[in-house]
């Protein structure tokens, strides 16, 4: 019988050039007609030369994480030769510097007046940078506004902690935001924009014992005593639903006001309602208080930021945002997908990767001991085909991991420097930590043995797998 050949896998559309998504920011900036967004709006003239620059730069083969991304900036943020107030200055802040330099381009920057949201003009929408986002004139924003904005426009925002990013032409105590649709979006430019630069003296660096996961059942804190509206009390409750069915434990307080300490986190309601925007206008003071009432607090502790909205693709301006310990920004992250449905992506703190393939697996007698020290799941491995597995008489039961001739199933986990070293002193013969080969080409450390002796688990590709047999057929020949 005749058969056709199978469809070819459908080709993936070329991402467009800095050029061309400038084009199509100013496009937007026709269509939404929004004028009071901007304090300065950079002449298309000038944002594509600077896009042109990056466009060059592909071309002649320099890696820009950032390459076709439209950056605006809030007014208390330096852009060079763009006014900052009363002031022109010289040189760009240093986040955004670190930014440019990686492909973005800056549009403009924004106001933090009373201005409308994005998606109902007749509610307010706090600063113009979560706003200009939502719009999709552009794909990052770095603002001073915090959480609430992000939330009245259905917008990530990840507000780091505090001294991660450096300060140098920032002209707020507050803190920066990363705006952005999505989190994938906006870690991807923290992750850049982190690091000291030298010249503020108030940049730290990460502690080597930072925690970096909570294991499988995190704790979280949840207020019940907030003045909530029907609206932002439903969504909110969703949230809550959506984190328990994720294996979160959850625990009420009636004071947030102590922040995640004693939780891995504290997730709050950013906004109890959405007032209008004639409101805001004729009380801008009496509606901004209320508006903060969740989350000012925040601002008096030395945590973590991340807020998103409800659901994915909810334009509802109830978001929530989940509040961490001071350097555990990478466990906010990961929780916060539970509502964004994005994969989780590492914020790049110092570290190491080790694969385990045996009871350090999740859901096995030794993986406490990971959980215990922080250690956070990065995703599932295989190896190329160079390995096998022996059983051990151990207790609890494990597989020695030797040279063979086939691939194996395991597990990557990353640990802080003190976490790695506490890590690897647990470890007793004839375990040792030796670099493996995986089949993406990466070659991490990982749990094996140079010599053991053993029943051969040959005919399994993964340690759970002689797990089930053992559990079903009893204690039998492996092999």
């Amino acid at each position: 019988m005749n058969t056709l050949p199978p469809d070819p896998d459908p080709v993936p559309p070329t991402p467009p050039t800095a050029s061309q998504r400038v084009i199509a920011a100013f496009e937007r900036i026709t269509e939404a007609n929004r004028p009071e967004l901007w304090t300065t709006l950079r002449a298309v003239e000038d944002v594509l030369v600077d896009a042109k620059a990056v466009d060059e730069r592909v071309k002649a083969g320099e890696d820009l994480p950032l390459a076709g991304t439209v950056l605006a900036t809030g007014d208390l943020i330096d852009v060079a030769k763009q006014p900052s107030g009363r002031r022109v200055p010289e040189t760009s802040a240093t986040v955004v510097t670190r930014l440019t330099s990686a492909g973005a381009v800056v549009l403009g920057k924004t106001g933090t007046g009373t201005i409308a949201s994005a998606w109902d003009r007749t509610k307010v929408g706090g600063g113009g940078a979560a706003v200009a986002v939502a719009l999709g004139i552009v794909d990052l924003a770095l603002g001073t506004g915090g959480a609430v904005p992000a939330a009245l426009n259905a917008v990530a925002a990840v507000k780091p902690t505090r001294g991660l990013l450096p300060m140098t032409g920032v002209h707020a105590s507050d803190g920066v935001s990363v705006y952005a649709a999505g989190l994938v979006a906006a870690r991807r430019a923290l992750a850049l924009a982190t690091g000291p630069d030298g010249v503020d003296p108030a940049t730290r660096t990460w502690p080597a014992d930072v925690r970096l996961g909570t294991g499988e059942h995190p704790r979280i804190a949840f207020p019940v005593d907030l003045p909530l509206g029907e609206a932002a009390s439903i969504a909110f409750r969703s949230v809550l639903a959506r984190l328990r069915a994720a294996g979160a434990v959850l625990e009420p307080v009636t004071c947030s006001a102590h922040g995640p300490e004693g939780y891995d986190a504290l997730v709050v309601p950013t906004v109890p309602d959405h007032p209008g925007i004639t409101e805001a206008l004729a009380d801008p003071s009496g509606v901004g208080h209320r508006l903060a009432s969740c989350t000012a607090f925040a601002n008096l502790l030395d945590v973590a930021a991340v807020t998103v909205p409800v659901l994915p693709g909810d334009r509802r301006p109830f978001g929530v945002t989940f509040l961490t310990r001071a350097f555990e920004d990478q466990i906010g992250l990961d929780l916060a997908t539970v509502c964004t449905d994005e994969p989780m992506t590492p914020y790049p703190e110092p570290g190491e990767d080790v694969v385990v393939f045996g009871a350090h697996l999740r859901g096995q007698p030794l993986n406490a001991v990971l959980t215990g020290l922080g250690a956070r799941f990065t995703g599932p491995v295989r190896t190329i085909e160079g390995y096998r597995m022996v059983l051990l008489g151990t207790e609890p039961p494990q597989p020695g991991v030797l040279p063979g001739g086939a691939s194996l199933d395991g597990e990557r986990w990353r640990l802080s420097p003190a976490a790695f070293e506490r890590f690897a002193a647990t470890l007793e013969e004839p375990f040792v930590l030796d670099r493996v080969e995986l089949d993406d080409g990466t070659a991490p450390l990982a749990i094996r043995c140079f010599t053991a002796e053993g029943p051969g688990l040959d005919r399994y590709e993964s340690w759970r797998g002689y797990v089930r047999f053992a559990s079903t057929a009893g204690p039998r020949d492996p092999g």
